[in-house]
């Protein structure tokens, strides 16, 4: 049985104005949503692109009340120490709590997965 903490989660992207930049960030939400369905997860760019944050909050359902942000970053820098927790900050309603998760960087899995990319760029798997 898939756990339900959150009503919605936003998958957060750093962002770029290079469109070609998304293309991987909007595959990876396009495969989330097959599995996960649209109304439970969007898709946001923290700066120089859009959907911004906000307007994946803005356009959220009035049944969310518990949104998840999980940063599709590899690592805690300058914008998620400060930057992105502003913005939650900002975003917080009395009827709608924000957690901003860790970056899938520091997910074991995803950990993992790049020794495993790096293995196999070395010839040692």
């Amino acid at each position: 049985m898939l756990r339900k903490e959150f009503d919605h989660v936003i998958l957060l992207a750093h962002g770029s104005p290079d469109p070609l930049w998304k293309k991987p960030f909007e595959a990876l939400y396009n495969n989330v949503v097959q599995t996960y369905g649209e109304g439970n997860v969007s898709l946001a760019y923290m700066e120089l692109t859009t959907p911004s944050l906000e307007d994946s909050v803005a356009a959220l359902s009035a049944d969310v009340h518990q949104l998840a942000v999980l940063p599709l970053f590899l690592a805690v820098g300058r914008h998620l120490r400060q930057d992105v927790p502003s913005q939650i900050t900002a975003l917080q309603r009395d009827d709608l709590h924000i957690t901003l998760l860790p970056p899938i960087g520091d997910d074991v899995i995803v950990k993992e997965a790049m020794q495993t990319v790096v293995a196999n760029h070395l010839g040692k798997l």
